[in-house]
Order: C-alpha cells, then sequence, then structure tokens
C-alpha cells in the first residue's frame, strides 16, 4: 500500500510533536518530515510530500498567497492543509484561502479520527471544508492553481490577485467591473490583466478566454 507522505510545519514545537505522534498511527500515512520555520519547509519539498500541514502562524510575515507561490513553485503536486489553532473569522476568508490554493484547512481541536479524514480526503482530490463554505464558494466558479497548471504546461504561478482576475474574466467580467469588486482602480486592472495575458502567452482577452477554453 503506498502510503500518504506528510509535512508538518508548525512554529509550535510541543504541537508539532502531538499531531506527528496522532499521524503516526495511521498505517497509511507517513511522516516525512515535522519543521518549524517557513525556510525549512521550502528546502524540505525536495522530499517530495503528497500533504502539507501547515500553521499559517509559522508565516509570520510572510502573507499566505506568497507562501503559496513559493510552495508550488518548487512542488506543484503538493497539497496544503491549513492547521489552525481558532476558527477563521469568516467564511469569505476560507474561500480566498481557496482560491490561493489551500485545499482544506482543520483545527488543533479536531479530533484524531477527524484530522485522518480530512487529510485522505485532500489526497484524494477533495477540498476539506464546511459544506457551507463549499456551496458559497462554488455559487461562483473558482478557477484553481492546479486545474490552470494541467490546462497549461509549463505556465508561470500566478499570484492570488492574477487568479482572482483571471477567474472573473472567464466569468465575462468587464475591466471596470473587475475594478468594482477589486476595490482599485482600471488602470491597475488593466496591469495586472497585462502580467496575467503575458505569462498565458496570449495578447488579449478573447485569446485567453479561447485557451482556456479549449484546453
Amino acid at each position: 500500500m503506498d502510503k500518504i507522505r506528510i509535512m508538518v510545519a508548525d512554529n509550535d514545537p510541543a504541537q508539532v510533536e502531538g499531531l506527528t505522534v496522532a499521524l503516526n498511527k495511521q498505517e497509511d500515512f507517513e511522516i516525512i518530515s515535522s519543521v518549524t520555520s517557513r525556510e525549512t519547509v521550502i528546502k524540505q519539498l525536495s522530499r517530495e510530500p503528497h500533504i502539507l500541514i501547515l500553521n499559517p502562524e509559522l508565516l509570520k510575515q510572510r502573507t499566505l498567497t506568497r507562501f503559496i507561490n513559493s510552495v508550488r513553485a518548487k512542488s506543484p503536486d503538493v497539497r496544503i492543509i491549513l492547521f489552525l489553532k481558532k476558527s477563521p473569522k469568516t467564511d469569505e476568508a476560507v474561500i480566498s484561502d481557496i482560491k490561493a490554493g489551500v485545499r482544506g484547512s482543520m483545527k488543533s481541536s479536531d479530533s484524531p479520527a477527524i484530522i485522518a479524514k480530512a487529510i485522505r480526503a485532500v489526497h484524494g482530490g477533495e477540498i476539506w471544508a464546511e459544506r457551507r463554505i463549499l456551496e458559497k464558494a462554488m455559487a461562483k466558479p473558482m478557477l484553481l492553481p492546479e486545474t490552470l497548471s494541467s490546462q497549461v504546461p509549463g505556465l508561470s504561478p500566478l499570484t492570488g490577485r492574477e487568479m482572482e482576475m483571471l477567474t472573473l474574466v472567464l466569468q465575462g467580467s468587464t475591466n471596470r467591473e473587475i475594478a468594482g469588486l477589486s476595490s482599485i482602480s482600471e488602470r491597475t486592472v488593466k496591469t495586472h490583466l497585462y502580467r496575467i495575458y503575458k505569462k498565458l502567452k496570449v495578447k488579449s482577452r478573447t485569446k485567453a478566454i479561447a485557451l482556456l477554453s479549449q484546453s
């Protein structure tokens, strides 16, 4: 039986140890690395984990989106699950994390059985979140990072903001509508879209839509 290879990243050594002990009791799990700094996470990605369990407090001043982009640049297939000490303040915060590339979130108070179930679900390609959050997220289709990577091989990673804007483009939003939804100027929208099209190696909105529709 192929085991699920797991990296645990948390700045609380006691929490790392507790989680590692609990996960090691699962026959289909293999803890390949337990780290307490974001720099070590990036270095240890060479060990090819399937799942990265991440306490976002580890990131300190670095934003989650920037960190995810760094992870995906080095290990595009790893799936990230957040390990939280308390629940997110809003559903929108969870949806934003999903858009950025997170595939699930667990609380440190969750039982070992729930944590194991979440890991297996995410490894199997699911998003682990409460049903109401998934319903909100799916109300307007999202373009997920791994979906885009499979559609456009060799694509340079898009930032979280770029992913949001490309999603809105594919949903038919105009530059003015994107500006209003994102609380930025139309000029800034155009700058973002220019960078997106450059990464996609297309020259216009129409060609971007055509490319992603045909892939």
